[in-house]
C-alpha cells in the first residue's frame, strides 16, 4: 500500500492468461489499481508522527522547519492538494477533531490528535515529544540544552521541593528574579523521563536531588554548593551584569582593633 495525497493505493496483482492463439485473457484478468476511499485514520495510524499541511502554508513550512531541526523525517510531512477529487472527504474526517473551523498545520502523533500550528509548537518547546522522537527516528532529545542555552541562569527544580525552596529564598534575598531562573519540572507529566535523562547526561551524575543549577551554561552544582558559591561572591560580577544587583560593600575596618594596634605601639 502507498499513500497518494492521503488516500491509500492498493494495486491488484497482475494475472495475464495467454490464449490457446497466444491472445491475451479478458480485461477483468488484466492488471488493474483499485484505489481505496481515502481514509485519515489509514494515514495517521501508518506512522508515529503524521503532519498534514497544504501548499503555500506559512505555518506549514514554519512548523516543518521547526520539527526537521528536532530530527523528524520527511516522511512524516503529508501535503493534500485542496483541488484533488478526494479533498472534501479527507477535510470531512479532519473537523472530526480539529473542529468545523481550523487551519493547517494539523498534527497527529501515535494515531492521537495534537492539535494545529500554536498547539504542537508549544508542545515541542516544552519537551512533549522528545521520547518519541527518540524512540521512532532516533533524535537527541535537546529540549533541557535549549533552555539552557538561552537563559544566562537556570535553576531546574520540582514542585514540594524543600531544597528548591532554600535555594529561591536564598537567590531571591539577593535580589535575582527567581520567576526567571526557575524552571519547574513535574514527575507526573509523560515526558518526565526523558527531562531526568537528559539532566544527568548534562550534569553527569546518574544520582541527584533537585535543584540543579546552571550559570552561563556551566554547570554549578546542588542547592548548598550554590548557596555557598554565593556567599564567596562567585556570582558577584554575574548578577550585577545580569540581574542590576549591586555587589555587597566591602566589610567597614574594625576601628576598635586599629585603635588598639596603635596603642601597642
Amino acid at each position: 500500500r502507498t499513500f497518494r495525497n492521503g488516500r491509500i493505493q492498493a494495486q491488484a496483482a497482475a494475472v495475464r492468461k495467454v490464449g490457446p492463439r497466444g491472445g491475451e485473457a479478458d480485461k477483468e484478468n488484466q492488471s488493474v489499481n483499485v484505489p481505496a476511499a481515502p481514509s485519515l485514520e489509514a494515514l495517521t495510524s501508518s506512522q508515529p508522527f503524521v503532519v498534514v499541511s497544504l501548499d503555500g502554508c506559512g505555518q506549514c513550512e514554519e512548523l516543518k522547519a521547526l520539527l526537521t531541526a528536532r530530527g523528524v523525517p520527511a516522511a512524516a510531512f503529508v501535503k493534500w492538494n485542496k483541488g484533488g477529487a478526494e479533498y472534501p472527504a479527507l477535510k470531512k474526517q479532519l473537523a472530526a477533531h480539529a473542529g468545523e473551523v481550523f487551519t493547517f498545520p494539523q498534527v497527529f502523533a501515535d494515531s492521537k490528535y495534537q492539535g494545529g500550528f500554536k498547539e504542537v509548537a508549544g508542545k515541542v518547546e516544552q519537551g512533549a515529544y522528545d521520547e518519541l522522537f527518540e524512540r521512532e527516528f532516533g533524535a537527541e532529545p535537546s529540549t533541557l540544552k535549549r533552555w539552557i542555552d538561552r537563559r544566562p541562569m537556570v535553576v531546574f527544580s520540582l514542585p514540594s521541593c524543600p531544597n528548591c525552596d532554600v535555594l529561591r529564598a536564598d537567590l531571591v534575598r539577593r535580589g535575582v528574579p527567581a520567576d526567571d531562573v526557575f524552571i519547574k519540572l513535574d514527575k507526573a507529566k509523560p515526558e518526565y523521563p526523558s527531562m531526568k535523562a537528559q539532566l544527568q547526561k548534562l550534569i553527569g551524575r546518574d544520582a541527584f536531588a533537585f535543584p540543579q543549577t546552571f550559570v552561563r551554561t556551566a554547570y554549578q552544582g546542588n542547592f548548598d554548593e550554590v548557596i555557598a558559591k554565593a556567599d564567596a561572591g562567585d556570582y558577584a560580577d554575574f548578577f550585577a551584569e545580569q540581574f542590576g544587583v549591586k555587589p555587597p560593600a566591602p566589610a567597614p575596618p574594625d576601628v576598635g582593633a586599629a585603635f588598639a594596634l596603635d596603642e601597642d605601639f
